[in-house]
C-alpha cells in the first residue's frame, strides 16, 4: 500500500460529556420536565443499551478475523480486533479495544454507525498497540468489521504516527485513507503528561496488558518451532493410536451426500444403511494435557477422535450417542474449548 500523507478535517468538536445524575435530578426537580419520575434512564444510555441489544446475537460467532471480542479473563478491561491468525504461535494477532472514544489519538480508529451493528463496548481500536492472544483468551464476539474497515486498522498502525496535526485531547477528526475512504480519530499525542490525559490512559493500559500477561505483538522474539498445541508430536501420537477409527469414519464421511455432511454440532448419516449415527462437535483440547489423560477421557465419555488438528489446533470428536453433550471445560477433563 501506497503511503499517504494524512490530510486532517475537523469534523466534530469536542465531545460532549453527559449530564451527570445530579444534574438530571436538579433540573428534573427544578420544573423543567413536570413528569421527572416517568424518566427511569437518560437518553444517551438508552442509545448504548439498543446498540448492545442489536449486538447481542454476534456473541456466540465463531471465531475469525475482522471481529471483535471481549478479553475472556477480565471482560471488562476491553476487546480485540482480530486481524489474521498466526498458525506458527498458534495465537490471533490484533489490536486492544476499549469503549474510550474520547482518548483516541492519531493511531485511534473510531468505531462508527457503519460498523454496526457493535456493541458499545467496542467504541476505540487503539492500532498502536498490537497484540497477540490464545483461542483461549477470547470471549464473547462484540462486533465484525469490514474488510474495508480491517484494512483501515491495518493503515492506521502503519501511518497513523505521520499526522502532523496539532494534539488537541477529546477531538475527533475525519482523516483520508487511500482508496477514497477515510477514518474517524483522534489527534496526535501531546508531550505535556499534564495537559494530555491520554498519555496517563495508554500507560494504564500498557500496565493492565502486563498484569493480564498479554504480549504486545511487536515484543514477541521469533521462535524457531511452533507453540506445543494440539498439532504438537504427541497430539499426533493419539491420533495414531485411534487412527483405524478414525480412517473408517472419514471414509463413510468423504462419500456422503451434500445433504447429509452437515458442519459443526450436528448429526452425520453412513451413506450406506444409515444405521451409523452421531454427533460431530469441534474442540481445543489444554495445551499441557497429556496423551494419557486425553485418551482415558475419551474412552470414559465414548467419544472418538475423526478430524484434526485443522490450523487452530482443533480436533473433531464423533459421539455415536446423537443426544451426547460435552461436559464444560474445568477440572475432570483436558477440554481447553468447545466450538472454538
Amino acid at each position: 500500500m501506497t503511503a499517504l500523507t494524512p490530510s486532517l478535517a475537523i469534523v466534530a468538536a469536542r465531545l460532549p460529556s453527559p449530564p451527570s445524575s445530579a444534574d438530571l435530578l436538579d433540573a428534573e426537580v427544578g420544573g423543567d420536565t413536570p413528569d421527572w419520575r416517568g424518566i427511569a434512564v437518560p437518553e444517551h444510555l438508552m442509545q448504548r443499551f439498543a446498540r448492545r441489544s442489536d449486538a447481542a446475537p454476534l456473541a456466540a460467532r465463531p471465531i475469525a478475523g475482522g471481529q471483535i471480542h471481549l478479553l475472556a479473563r477480565c471482560p471488562g478491561f476491553g476487546a480485540v480486533l482480530l486481524d489474521a491468525w498466526d498458525s506458527t504461535r498458534q495465537r490471533w494477532r490484533g489490536w486492544l479495544v476499549t469503549p474510550d472514544t474520547a482518548y483516541a489519538d492519531a493511531c485511534g480508529l473510531v468505531v462508527e454507525e457503519r460498523d454496526a451493528p457493535a456493541d458499545p463496548r467496542a467504541g476505540l481500536v487503539l492500532c498502536d498497540m498490537p497484540v497477540t492472544l490464545a483461542v483461549t483468551d477470547l470471549g464473547a464476539c462484540l462486533g465484525v468489521f469490514s474488510q474495508e474497515r480491517l484494512q483501515a486498522a491495518r493503515w492506521l498502525e502503519t501511518h497513523g504516527r505521520a499526522n502532523v496535526a496539532t494534539a488537541a485531547p477529546g477531538v475527533i477528526a475525519r482523516v483520508a485513507l487511500p482508496g477514497d475512504d477515510y477514518a474517524l480519530m483522534g489527534t496526535p499525542l501531546s508531550r505535556d503528561l499534564g495537559k494530555d490525559g491520554r498519555l496517563a490512559y495508554r500507560q494504564l493500559l500498557r500496565q493492565g496488558l502486563q498484569q493480564l500477561q498479554i504480549a504486545p505483538a511487536d515484543a514477541l522474539a521469533p521462535v524457531a518451532t511452533p507453540v506445543r498445541a494440539a498439532n504438537a508430536n504427541r497430539w499426533l501420537k493419539l491420533v495414531t493410536a485411534v487412527a483405524a477409527s478414525v480412517m473408517l469414519v472419514q471414509s463413510a464421511w468423504l462419500f456422503l451426500p451434500k445433504d447429509q455432511a452437515v458442519v459443526g454440532n450436528a448429526e452425520f448419516r453412513n451413506g450406506g444403511s444409515g444405521v451409523e449415527t452421531g454427533v460431530r462437535t469441534r474442540v481445543l483440547f489444554r495445551a499441557e494435557a497429556t496423551e494419557a489423560e486425553i485418551r482415558t477421557w475419551l474412552q470414559r465419555e465414548q467419544l472418538e477422535i475423526v478430524a484434526g488438528p485443522d490450523t487452530l489446533g482443533a480436533f473433531t470428536l464423533l459421539s455415536r450417542d446423537r443426544q451426547k453433550i460435552l461436559p464444560p471445560p474445568g477440572p475432570g477433563n483436558p477440554l481447553a474449548v468447545i466450538n472454538p
